[in-house]
């Protein structure tokens, strides 16, 4: 299922164990990458926000600024958890409109 997203959107995220995070990075992946026939690569990503430390808590919120996208993007989160080396990779399926 995708989302529609507008160029200034908001990452939620609910954590259930409280891990708090050391740092959050969202990427969207580059203007022309067809994510209905293409496998996504690091090459295809463009870091759109990153965040420092956010103390334990059920729910984060980052905010996230961007221009210039239109059409099916993805979203990939990188959550680096504050405790015991725990990463956490989350990808949304977007349209900017």
């Amino acid at each position: 299922m995708t989302s529609d997203i507008t160029d200034d959107f908001t990452v939620e995220l609910y954590d259930q164990a409280s891990h708090g995070a050391d740092y959050f990075l969202v990427y969207v992946s580059r203007q022309g990458f067809d994510p209905t026939a293409e496998a996504l690569g690091w090459d295809d990503l463009e870091l759109v926000a990153e965040t420092g430390e956010y103390a334990p808590s059920t729910g984060y919120s980052i905010p996230v600024n961007t221009s210039g996208y239109s059409g099916r993007h993805v979203v990939y989160t990188v959550w680096q958890a504050s405790h015991m080396d725990q990463v956490y990779y989350l990808c949304s399926d977007v349209d900017f409109g």
